[in-house]
């Protein structure tokens, strides 16, 4: 009777457990969300699949480790706080706990810094308009970015409370608010400085056209963000980071993406 059924169900668990230790644990899947934030992770347009440092960074953990899988999965700059708090994804790279998290009281793992940049202010270029031009720029029309906090508007996401504010027309990314700068429907735009560099570097046009402020709008202090009570927590990600360095795998990817490489020291 039931006796003998449990009895058959433990014997078929012991032969699978000793199955699956033959064949080599699977490793475990771990979730790491990604959202439109070039140079970090961009979503290519005509069916190109996600790219960008994470997207590489992944791979490279991926290679140097079988324990876990790192898996990007897409979201949105608005939808990332649902989509973590309903467990879509574990982790998340190359963020900031003042982004939003810290007011939501999502609780999280956060590691030490990997990666510092910047966000800036540009214009275009005109006779007699300088740097100093930059010091009204929020009482201009600016260009930003749905659903990411800028500290010109305290760090508020909200895009209501933000128009309110502000003049701004809000896109969905780096490029979009370069372009609307350079057509001249915004008179000021606040971009990413990694981005910024990588694609003035493809357009040297562009870049005798722009302003870019030295007045900085924020400096990103670039951490791993995790579940708590994740197997890999937010330091044990960031030690996979420190062995690429060691290894010499991660200045050059740093170096790629505009980035200043992170000292990863040993703590």
């Amino acid at each position: 009777g039931v006796m003998m059924l449990a009895a058959a169900v433990i014997t078929v668990a012991g032969v699978l457990a000793q199955a699956a230790l033959a064949a080599g644990a699977e490793p475990k899947i771990v979730r790491v969300g990604g959202y439109q934030f070039a140079p970090y992770v961009s979503f290519g347009e005509g069916g190109t699949g996600p790219h960008g440092l994470t997207v590489e960074l992944i791979a490279l953990l991926n290679q140097i480790q079988d324990k876990w899988r790192f898996e990007l999965v897409p979201t949105t700059p608005l939808r990332r706080y649902d989509d973590f708090a309903r467990g879509r994804f574990d982790v998340m790279f190359f963020e900031m706990a003042g982004w939003g998290w810290s007011r939501r009281d999502i609780p999280l793992d956060v590691s030490d810094t990997i990666a510092t940049d910047r966000e800036v202010f540009i214009a275009q270029l005109y006779a007699g308009r300088d740097k100093s031009w930059f010091a009204g720029v929020k009482a201009t029309k600016i260009a930003a970015i749905l659903g990411y906090h800028y500290a010109f508007a305290d760090f508020a996401g909200d895009p209501d409370e933000m128009r309110r504010r502000f003049d701004l027309v809000l896109v969905n990314d780096n490029a979009a608010v370069i372009e609307l700068v350079l057509l001249g429907r915004v008179e000021a735009g606040v971009v990413t400085q990694s981005f910024l560099s990588r694609y003035l570097a493809d357009r040297p046009n562009d870049l005798a056209r722009l302003l870019v402020s030295d007045q900085v709008d924020q400096l990103y202090d670039l951490r791993v963000l995790t579940r708590p009570g994740l197997d890999p927590d937010a330091a044990a990600i960031r030690g996979l980071l420190a062995r690429l360095d060691r290894d010499g795998r991660l200045a050059p990817l740093w170096h790629a993406y505009g980035l200043d490489p992170a000292t990863f020291r040993e703590d």
